[in-house]
């Protein structure tokens, strides 16, 4: 087996996330990637079985991450006494929003890949996935919260998917703008707040 030189899949993958960023992942090109790269078409297929999974390698760490976090997030509330569970839901989901900005800024360069430039990919409908973690948590804790959930239909999975979904757009919109920290920061505290307020209407009995 040849001896793999050292910094090349560095290189690739460097050179790679400059073209998905600039063409997209349907366009880019690994001859491209290759020549800028100063390598070869060989050496990218040696380390990536193909195109899509040399972009899996740049987004997929950081996916899996957001996922873990909200899972996380998620179950950590869950198993919160029942009698507290409501008093600590607004500073419980503010503290994890944060730490997800953070991680969304700290692989700032995987989220603008997924959000901008995942078309073609298994990942084009990553936002889809955060959310149907975010309605499976959402509906145990009604169940718990709200015996009368089945009956009421205040909380049907279509209407948590609406919410879910509405809100994970919503805070992808500071990848999408391009927006500095400060202003992501600004940014999410207005849509958090928006969004209480629809939550505080709706779980009112």
């Amino acid at each position: 087996m040849a001896k793999r030189v050292k910094g090349v899949t560095e290189r690739i993958l460097e050179c790679a996330k400059q073209e998905f960023l600039e063409k997209g992942f349907k366009d880019a090109s690994l001859r491209d990637i290759a020549k800028k790269a100063g390598s070869s078409k060989g050496a990218i297929y040696v380390r990536f079985s193909d195109k899509e999974n040399l972009f899996a390698a740049l987004v997929n760490p950081s996916f899996e991450g957001i996922k873990n976090l909200l899972i996380s997030a998620r179950q950590e509330f869950l198993e919160l006494p029942d009698n507290i569970k409501m008093e600590k839901m607004k500073s419980f989901s503010d503290d994890k929003v944060s730490l997800m900005i953070e991680y969304i800024y700290d692989n700032y360069d995987a989220f603008n890949l997924l959000t901008k430039c995942a078309s073609g990919t298994e990942y084009e409908n990553f936002i889809h996935e955060l959310v149907e973690i975010d309605i499976e948590y959402n509906h145990k804790l009604f169940e718990d919260m709200y015996k009368d959930m089945p009956t009421s239909k205040r909380f049907t999975p279509e209407l948590l998917h609406i919410v879910s979904s509405a809100f994970f757009s919503g805070v992808f919109e500071i990848v999408v703008h391009n927006m500095s920290k400060e202003d992501a920061d600004h940014y999410i505290k207005m849509l958090r707040r928006f969004f209480e307020g629809g939550w505080n209407t709706m779980l009112k009995r």
